[in-house]
């Protein structure tokens, strides 16, 4: 379910010299908001199964989605960027997180893959532990968000 956007590589070159100079990256969009994410944190996307509210402490997880046979925990990524996603028309992301997968609803809009060359990614610590940096995807400067880290970071409430 995800748009490809890859270039053609050159015959001669080996796949090892091509992913030490490449990085493959997921574009998607959250309310609006576009976003790039390394393939490897991407566990799939599906159609928007709905969430169901869940009491909780942890920041910006608030619901559960069922996924195969378990339930996943959902990160509010539009909340966490003040916006608000219609989830009637949205799509699932499955991210490979470092405390197990989670769900983040997206926008409808199917995310795209892109080959993105090394030297037009910018890792940068901010105030923002989840955003890595940024890279340019096509023609667009777009945010790096660390989705296996997302949220590990976050103050949780008193």
């Amino acid at each position: 379910m995800l748009r490809s956007q890859l270039h053609r590589r050159s015959q001669g070159t080996g796949a090892g010299a091509t992913h030490a100079r490449h990085q493959n990256m997921v574009v998607f969009s959250v309310a609006g908001k576009r976003l790039a994410a390394r393939t490897e944190e991407i566990g799939g996307v599906l159609p928007w199964p709905g969430a169901t509210p869940v009491p909780s402490e942890t920041p910006h997880v608030t619901s559960l989605v069922r996924h195969e046979d378990s339930c996943l925990p959902v990160f509010d990524l539009a909340a966490k960027f003040s916006r608000t996603v219609r989830e009637e028309e949205s799509l699932c992301l499955i991210v490979k997180h470092v405390d197990g997968p989670l769900a983040i609803c997206i926008d409808a809009q199917v995310p795209s893959l892109h080959v993105v060359p090394r030297s037009e990614v910018q890792y940068q610590s901010g105030l923002d532990p989840d955003i890595a940096g940024s890279c340019v995807a096509g023609d667009e400067q777009l945010p790096l968000i660390n989705l296996a880290t997302l949220g590990v970071a976050s103050p949780r409430p008193a």
